[in-house]
């Protein structure tokens, strides 16, 4: 029980520290996202704006995205999406 609390806290604060689905971005897909690639993140978070659905299938197709639970990419859609 006392493990689980634990976690929870732990995740809780690296929650409120930075966005669950920066981390993961940063995580698994930066590194072929990354500003100066073909496809980078700024370019992402244009073309989906607003569409986390489309991150999701294009998350989906690729390489480092097929190994992401759904949850997590969710998350990664849901804080790409998002208005700034």
């Amino acid at each position: 029980m006392g493990m689980i609390i634990l976690a929870l806290f732990l995740f809780s604060y690296i929650s409120s520290a930075t966005p669950e689905g920066r981390l993961l971005f940063e995580n698994h897909c930066i590194r072929c996202h990354a500003e100066g690639s073909k496809k980078p993140l700024s370019l992402l978070r244009k073309k989906y704006r607003g569409n986390p659905s489309g991150v999701v299938d294009l998350a989906k197709r690729c390489p480092w995205g097929r190994g992401l639970s759904d949850m997590e990419i969710k998350v990664i859609a849901d804080w790409l999406t998002r208005e700034e």
